[in-house]
């Protein structure tokens, strides 16, 4: 397989600060490319979101109705109006 030389521009912190995750996940710079241009042929794009929208607000877990939901959970908690209910080990 022959291969071919790629140069590009990054922001000094971004590069660090993803050399730092690549090698905590026993990657470097140059794997972690040809993963995501490998992800990228696979995927016939862009192997990932790539939207407008504010992850915060599009996060489920803080997402209006769930935060509702966590709410009445902690007021019955806090009321005890719980129930306990014993953990049944099934064997398959």
């Amino acid at each position: 397989m022959a291969t071919t030389s790629v140069t590009m521009r990054v922001d000094c912190d971004d590069k660090a600060k993803a050399e730092q995750i690549f090698s905590a996940l026993g990657l470097n710079m140059s794997t972690a490319f040809n993963m995501f241009i490998k992800q990228t042929i696979r995927c016939d794009g862009i192997p990932f979101d790539v939207t407008l929208r504010n992850r915060s607000n599009d996060d489920y877990f803080y997402s209006p109705a769930n935060t509702a939901h966590l709410n009445r959970s902690i007021a019955q908690l806090n009321s005890g109006k719980i129930s306990e209910h014993e953990l049944i080990e099934v064997d398959d």
